[in-house]
């Protein structure tokens, strides 16, 4: 049966899902939009069940039929997922894995449902190779586009979808949500608070057991960085080089940590820190020496540096 409690603060979108399905309109390609850990995947994989479902309840999978077994198996071979060993889908492997698979008929229905992921980065020519199934696809294929925001399509593929823009949801739903699975208040705050929205990624992050660590060490430095001198800066900057495969989560505890002071206390140097924190990442991003942004983010953080004019 389809979960609707799994899907906290997207009730817009079920009940558009559960009319499209109920009323038999359910449309020829759809953009499911939200950030990582936001459900994506597992709304799309719902919604196809509904799609696919023999005797569909009130717009929703039964749950008891064929369709929706082997769906909840993972083994309805008309629910398929076309992604890519890389990031995105490229062009060869759009006419290969999608396009070609465009002229097997529904094996036990009058539905076949195409989940694609990532097709937010596929490039302009694997989009408009795309293009092609969705403006001439067979009347009985269903596109689920996955992306976690709309600026990388095209205008012409958006104007061809239906989109639905999952919402982050509050800090407090998120560790609510949490507890009520068993987990304990403590990390499910911290889980929460660095979620982003999403439950998916909150439960991601509790599977990390590093992350804990991660976490106690980046927030015991910014809140000692501002008594350390330069030389335990130094020391400080060269001991983050062990978390520099996750330099993002990293960036993202100091960003929470400033934002945080930013609106509980109004310290107004807060906003000029989490602008450090910004530019280090565009500045890593950009391939600059890993050491030397850190060397130069935490004198920031700490007072000890001084802007050349």
């Amino acid at each position: 049966m389809f979960h609707v409690k799994r899907f906290l603060g997207s009730r817009l979108i079920l009940r558009s899902i559960q009319l499209s399905v109920a009323r038999g309109r359910v449309g020829h390609a759809y953009i499911i939009c939200g950030g990582k850990g936001f459900g994506k995947k597992t709304l799309a994989t719902h919604f196809a069940g509904a799609i696919l479902c023999n005797s569909p309840v009130d717009g929703l999978a039964c749950g008891a039929c064929k369709a929706c077994k082997t769906c909840e198996s993972g083994n309805n071979p008309d629910l398929v997922f076309v992604q890519s060993e890389k990031v995105a889908l490229s062009v060869g492997e759009v006419r290969d894995k999608l396009l070609a698979d465009l002229a097997v008929s529904p094996d036990g229905g009058e539905r076949r449902v195409y989940v694609i992921q990532n097709a937010d980065k596929m490039n302009p020519q694997a989009q408009n190779a795309m293009l092609l199934s969705l403006e001439d696809g067979p009347k009985h294929a269903v596109f689920l586009l996955l992306a976690e925001g709309l600026g990388g399509f095209l205008p012409t593929i958006l104007s061809r979808c239906v989109e639905y823009k999952i919402p982050p949801l509050g800090e407090d739903i998120v560790a609510g949500y949490l507890i009520e699975q068993g987990v304990a208040p403590d990390k499910a705050k911290i889980a929460s608070k660095f979620s982003q929205g999403g439950i998916g990624r909150a439960l991601a992050l509790l599977g990390d057991e590093d992350f804990a660590k991660r976490w106690e060490f980046v927030l015991d430095l910014v809140q000692s960085i501002i008594s350390k001198d330069i030389v335990e800066i130094f020391a400080a900057a060269k001991e983050l080089e062990q978390y520099k495969d996750h330099i993002e989560d990293v960036l993202d505890i100091m960003q929470m940590f400033y934002r945080d002071a930013l609106i509980e206390f109004l310290d107004p140097d807060a906003l000029h820190k989490i602008h450090a924190i910004s530019n280090t990442r565009e500045r890593l991003r950009a391939n600059c020496n890993f050491l030397m942004c850190m060397e130069v983010l935490l004198l920031k953080l700490g007072g000890k540096y001084e802007e050349k004019i």
